[in-house]
């Protein structure tokens, strides 16, 4: 017997055979480990490379589109447009339903279509009705010119672009049935 069989059962051979078998398996899975480094170091270089033209693609095209532009493609953007438009669309609303004895449905629609028929924003025409209102109203205060009884039969609107008509009788019923 050799000193690398070992006894007589066999142990010191099978021993052996089984640190020769875990070293084996030890080697391949060290080449397998590397190998996987190895590609992983790969694939984030090309994750980095395509994240760094990802972003010089992002600022040019951010560069290349104006200020006004911006907005379009920005949703936050859009939404803080709309909250800080709001007010001032509703005082149009409010100065229209006063001046015409209209619902609010109504005074939305003549401010919508006025807004389309003189190609202005209703934000821009809203304010534009509101200022020229205001305007008007510190005017009034400083020197009526326009009795009770007349500012009560005519519209006060300027005319202009942007703006409903200058004087625009004022009915005395809805035009709901008209449509």
């Amino acid at each position: 017997m050799s000193a690398r069989n070992g006894g007589v059962d066999g142990q010191p051979d099978d021993l052996y055979a089984q640190a020769l078998a875990a070293r084996q398996h030890a080697e391949r899975l060290s080449r397998q480990f590397r190998a996987v480094q190895h590609e992983l170091k790969e694939n984030w270089q090309l994750i980095r490379a395509a994240w760094d033209r990802a972003e010089r693609v992002r600022a040019l095209w951010l560069t290349a589109r104006a200020q006004p532009d911006r907005l379009r493609y920005s949703g936050y953007a859009r939404l803080q447009a709309r909250m800080a438009s709001m007010p001032v669309i509703e005082q149009a609303k409010g100065i229209i339903m006063a001046q015409c004895g209209w619902p609010e449905e109504q005074a939305f629609d003549a401010l919508r279509r006025a807004s389309q028929r003189e190609n202005v924003k209703v934000r821009d025409l809203a304010a534009a009705i509101v200022a020229r209102t205001a305007h008007a109203a510190s005017d009034n205060r400083r020197a009526p010119s326009l009795s009770a009884v007349a500012r009560s039969d005519v519209e006060v609107i300027p005319a202009g672009r942007g703006t409903l008509p200058a004087k625009v009788s004022r009915p005395r019923h809805t035009r709901e049935a008209a449509g």
